[in-house]
């Protein structure tokens, strides 16, 4: 076997040299960072001190929200918990949505969508329009919102078959009040204007569809107006007429 030659080895150790002058100041690089990364990311290195809270809020209170978030921040710049932060905000009964994150070096920055309500939801709370149900502690007085009632698990139902036949009856000019569905799976409704109507629990879409229908002939004569109209009937329907006050022709 041939020996390596004087010029060989000489190559070799050009080589050697040229790979650990670049490579030194990468792996010098890499340490460095390593060592910065365990320093700031000890508890107590970087402290967050700025909390930015942005949205627009009508029920919730900017002060409040801030106090929650400070209440849940238990670390550092790196080390904080977004996760722990977005789920106490998200429990205030206002808020609907949250997006954190850190904005270096030492800030906070959260955005948060309140709840719009669509309905007062079994009179002691509120439900918005994806079925969400949330009870604020005090609810408030909100003008003429609608009532809708029945469970929880429900409440998705119950707005999309408020929304359906809202969007029907203001072909009649007719205002829905407030929409039932109790445990048996009963649908009633009632109006701004007294009526009542009763729907049952078989083919709904259809009864909704008849009952637009057939309304503007129950209402044709002035000299009487339906109180309670009940669509459960295979092929008809009952009407219950308001008793006319003294004095009315």
């Amino acid at each position: 076997m041939a020996k390596p030659t004087a010029s060989s080895r000489a190559a070799g150790l050009q080589f050697l040299y040229r790979y650990l002058t670049l490579a030194l100041p990468i792996v010098l690089l890499l340490v460095g960072s390593l060592f910065a990364y365990r320093h700031l990311s000890q508890p107590g290195s970087l402290p967050l001190r700025v909390v930015e809270v942005t949205g627009e809020f009508t029920h919730l209170d900017h002060a409040a929200l801030e106090k929650q978030v400070a209440g849940a921040i238990d670390g550092g710049f790196f080390d904080v918990d977004l996760q722990r932060i977005r789920s106490q905000v998200s429990a205030m009964p206002w808020v609907e949505q949250v997006s954190v994150r850190r904005v270096w070096p030492d800030t906070l920055r959260m955005h948060v969508s309140e709840q719009v309500p669509l309905a007062y939801w079994n009179k002691e709370a509120l439900v918005n329009l994806k079925g969400e149900v949330f009870r604020p502690e005090k609810v408030p007085s909100l003008g003429s919102l609608p009532y809708l009632f029945g469970e929880d698990r429900g409440a998705p139902q119950v707005v999309a078959f408020y929304l359906q036949l809202q969007t029907l009856a203001l072909q009649e000019s007719l205002r829905v009040d407030s929409v039932r569905l109790n445990p048996r799976g009963e649908w009633s409704v009632a109006f701004r204007d007294g009526l009542e109507l009763i729907l049952g629990r078989e083919d709904i879409a259809h009864r909704q569809r008849a009952f637009i229908d057939v309304y503007p002939s129950l209402v044709g004569n002035m000299q009487r107006r339906p109180e309670r109209i009940d669509m459960r009937y295979e092929h008809g329907f009952a009407v219950r007429w308001r008793e006319q006050a003294d004095g009315e022709s």
